[in-house]
């Protein structure tokens, strides 16, 4: 009988909160509004990575060829 019940863990959401996937995106948006590179508000590693990331992602789709 107790097989038959099975006991479901709590969610773990911690991969959820990932502030990178912000980060990316705010620097989709400094791209989009033709801020310059050097305007990146972050001095930690790993957060300006993910800045750069997302601004230059942005600044490729945005060439008009």
């Amino acid at each position: 009988m107790r097989d038959s019940i099975k006991m479901q863990k709590p969610a773990d959401r911690r991969r959820l909160n990932n502030p990178h996937r912000a980060v990316v995106a705010a620097g989709a948006e400094a791209a989009r509004k033709g801020l310059p590179v050097h305007a990146c508000p972050y001095s930690h590693p790993a957060m300006r990575a993910s800045w750069l990331k997302g601004f230059a992602q942005a600044q490729q789709l945005s060439l008009d060829l």
